[in-house]
């Protein structure tokens, strides 16, 4: 394995809350390793959860000074250094984001979210694909370059 490779998390069968602990459970895996991230900020969710409402607007509060805000409350934050508070509120947030970003000390993406946890990139070492694969299982940690066929053939099926 060479020392970071890419990786497709497979959400297919998995609800909502599912995705949202894997989701979790990915940033807190690759935390550590962890310098920037951004996010973008929907417009409030009557049906977030009290903590994903309280990150989204502690992180919309930074937006108005860092990034982007739309009179309808859509916002991007714009990069950020990661510190504990940002970290934990970008970290509760992010599986709701359309758009979620994390970069290590190389600027390389080790995590891309999107639309809402339902798409899911990694840039993986060894030791952090055994930790994420052992709790979300082996099988939905998919390497990139074979993604593609495998969305080719669901398709094919579902045809």
């Amino acid at each position: 394995m060479k020392t970071h490779e890419s990786y497709v998390v497979d959400v297919e069968g998995w609800n909502a809350l599912e995705t949202v602990e894997a989701c979790r459970l990915i940033l807190r895996t690759l935390r550590s390793g962890a310098i920037e991230f951004e996010t973008d900020i929907p417009t409030t969710d009557a049906a977030w959860p009290e903590d994903v409402a309280a990150a989204a607007d502690y992180l919309r509060s930074i937006a108005a000074r860092t990034g982007r805000t739309e009179e309808a409350g859509y916002a991007q934050t714009g990069v950020l250094r990661v510190s504990d508070e940002t970290w934990s509120a970008f970290a509760t947030f992010a599986p709701w984001a359309y758009d979620a970003t994390v970069w290590d000390s190389d600027h390389r993406p080790i995590v891309y979210l999107a639309d809402e946890g339902q798409s899911i990139t990694l840039q993986l070492e060894r030791r952090q694909y055994d930790a994420i694969a052992s709790a979300i299982g082996e099988t939905r940690l998919v390497q990139q370059q074979k993604w593609r066929h495998i969305l080719k053939e669901r398709r094919k099926n579902q045809a």
